[in-house]
C-alpha cells in the first residue's frame, strides 16, 4: 500500500472545501495538509513507530490558514502558516532517515487542481473560494493522520490518527 502523512482540518472548514469541490466537480482524497508525501514513505506501514516517537516528543501547535493561492494555473490552495508545522516536517524527514522531494515545501491546503482530460476553470473557483472560505481559519494541531491507498488509482483515506504529547 501507498502511504503520505496529512494534517486533518477542523469539521466545519472541512465542510465548506467539500462543497466548493463538490460545485466544480473535483473529487478526491479529504482535505488535508499534506506533511509527507506518499513518494516519500516505504510501501508498508513499519515507519509508524518511528513517526509514534516523533509526536511523542511535539506539543500541540498553531495552524494558520491565512489566503488563496496558486501554482501555476494548475492548482488552487490555502496557505498554511506555522514555522512548527515546517520544523514537524524535517523532524520526521531526518528521524525517518527518507529522501526529501527536489522541491521547497510550502505547506498548503488544496482546494481544487488541474488534471488530464478533466479541465476545470481555476480562475472561476479561485473567485468562488475567496467568498466561500473567508474568514479563514487557525486552530490548534494536536494529532497527524497517516492516510493510506487501498487499492492502485483510489483515493487515500485515514489509516491511523497519531496525537502530539500533551
Amino acid at each position: 500500500m501507498k502511504y503520505f502523512i496529512g494534517i486533518q482540518i477542523p469539521l466545519k472548514y472541512k465542510t465548506k472545501i467539500e462543497m466548493l469541490r463538490a460545485e466544480c466537480r473535483f473529487f478526491t482524497t479529504e482535505p488535508h495538509i499534506t506533511l509527507i508525501p506518499p513518494p516519500a514513505l516505504p510501501d508498508d506501514d513499519i515507519f509508524i513507530n518511528k513517526v509514534i516517537d516523533i509526536c511523542n516528543k511535539t506539543k500541540p501547535f498553531q495552524i494558520e490558514l491565512n489566503k488563496l493561492g496558486q501554482f501555476g494555473n494548475r492548482v488552487l490552495f490555502v496557505n498554511v502558516n506555522s514555522p512548527n508545522l515546517i520544523d514537524l516536517h524535517e523532524s520526521i524527514y531526518k528521524g525517518l532517515n527518507i529522501q526529501k522531494e527536489n522541491r521547497e515545501f510550502i505547506p498548503h491546503l488544496t482546494i481544487a487542481k488541474q488534471r488530464p482530460k478533466k479541465h476545470i476553470d481555476i480562475n472561476a473557483i479561485n473567485e468562488r473560494a475567496g467568498k466561500v472560505l473567508s474568514p479563514y481559519l487557525n486552530f490548534k494541531l494536536k494529532s497527524i493522520v497517516v492516510y493510506y491507498q487501498p487499492k492502485e488509482r483510489s483515493i487515500y483515506i485515514p489509516y491511523m490518527q497519531i496525537p502530539f504529547n500533551f
